[in-house]
């Protein structure tokens, strides 16, 4: 498996939370430990750019990107579009 930079990880996750994304799935989606996936969300969360989701008793969680993880996203693919990496390369 291709190793994946932290801004690699930050993208799949906030693609995949994208309309809303329970923890499980995003473990599964990002290919990710629960505890890698615990720390990348917090992160996340702290930065704003994704937000937790509960039902009102409180016992099901999702996660959901926010605009300002949509702008981070843009940026990303942006970026991607312009640099050629050597990896990349075939």
């Amino acid at each position: 498996m291709k190793n994946r930079s932290r801004p690699d990880i930050i993208a799949i996750i906030l693609e995949s939370a994208n309309g809303g994304i329970t923890k499980s799935k995003l473990v599964t989606k990002a290919n990710l430990t629960s505890g890698q996936l615990r720390h990348y969300i917090q992160m996340l969360i702290e930065k704003k750019m994704i937000i937790q989701l509960s039902d009102t008793q409180g016992i099901h969680t999702a996660y959901r990107t926010t605009e300002l993880g949509m702008k981070y996203l843009e940026v990303y693919r942006s970026l991607k579009n312009i640099v050629v990496f050597p990896q990349d390369q075939k």
